[in-house]
């Protein structure tokens, strides 16, 4: 049976291994550059894509996106 330490080292492992898991998620996601909004289908300036690299939306489908509560993503 294990002891609390190993059940600590164990939980630990876990968290770090989750962590990794869901950066190297985001890092997929980021490398995904479309030109295009997801929304709209309208052209999105590259200033933008520059800035915010993954960028789904245009500006104004973000707008839409954040009032109904959707978010980015």
């Amino acid at each position: 049976m294990a002891d609390a330490c190993d059940l600590g080292s164990d939980r630990a492992q876990q968290m770090l291994d989750d962590a990794l898991e869901h950066r190297r998620y985001q890092a997929s996601r980021l490398a995904i550059d479309n030109p295009y909004c997801m929304d709209c289908g309208e052209a999105i300036p590259l200033k933008r894509r520059e800035a915010l690299p993954g960028v789904e939306c245009c500006v104004d489908c973000q707008s839409i996106r954040e009032r109904k509560g959707v978010g980015r993503g």
